[in-house]
């Protein structure tokens, strides 16, 4: 049996999700500045927060990755996810899910973000178009 490609070319993940582009998402260096206008930079920050990847530092409202299970750090997207939220492409998990993490080496609670309904379909939108070449 062949691959199936769907309407724009692409074969179908095997999970069925919109996987990102890049392996992690990057955390904040001194002095770099976010991406947050790129559309390649927000499917890859939409497959993320799909995945788990984003949440929200105590009250501050700082955006921060997960690096384990029990760490984080500053996300460099952090433009590109406050966005979404307030797009409402993005939203705060539950306060059931909040979670205690190393952010340095002081532990503090982190809340988890999650796509929409129009986030995932947004996701599924843009995942499927291809560049021309």
């Amino acid at each position: 049996m062949t691959d199936q490609l769907d309407l724009f070319g692409t074969p179908p993940t095997p999970t069925g999700r919109p996987a990102p582009g890049r392996q992690c998402p990057p955390v904040r260096q001194r002095g770099q500045r976010s991406t947050a206008g790129n559309p390649a930079v927000t499917v890859d920050v939409l497959a993320e927060v799909h995945e788990g990847r984003y949440g929200l530092l105590d009250d501050t409202d700082r955006v921060v990755v997960f690096e384990d299970s029990d760490r984080v750090r500053m996300a460099l997207d952090e433009d590109a996810v406050h966005q979404l939220l307030a797009q409402g492409y993005a939203q705060r998990r539950p306060l059931y899910d909040t979670v205690s993490c190393y952010h340095g080496v002081v532990r503090r609670p982190v809340l988890g973000l999650r796509l929409t309904k129009r986030g995932r379909s947004l996701l599924a939108r843009w995942s499927a178009l291809r560049p021309l070449d």
